[in-house]
């Protein structure tokens, strides 16, 4: 079955998957999102400082969550926590 993402979702997921250091191409794979999905919401992020661009000095750019990323992420899974039901089917943020 597949189910439309909600932008907010979509940046937990990435935010996630940054805990470790990752290309574009890695984050693409993880998330299972396209090159320019991917890339608008990794200028989002960065432009509002959850995460952070790092050159490696060899051509190669990868990805890291933040501090305030992360804080960010736990604010936003202990609200999707908060607001799951008896059945605990959850609900997308984007309802509130």
């Amino acid at each position: 079955m597949h189910y439309k993402r909600e932008g907010l979702d979509i940046m937990m997921m990435l935010l996630g998957s940054l805990r470790e250091r990752r290309t574009i191409t890695q984050i693409m794979h993880t998330t299972r999102l396209d090159t320019r999905t991917a890339s608008k919401y990794v200028q989002i992020l960065l432009k509002r400082g959850l995460i952070e661009r790092i050159d490696d000095g060899g051509g190669r750019v990868c990805y890291s969550i933040t501090e305030k990323g992360s804080r960010f992420l736990l604010l936003c899974e202990e609200l999707k926590n908060m607001l799951k039901d008896n059945a605990s089917k959850e609900i997308s943020l984007i309802y509130i």
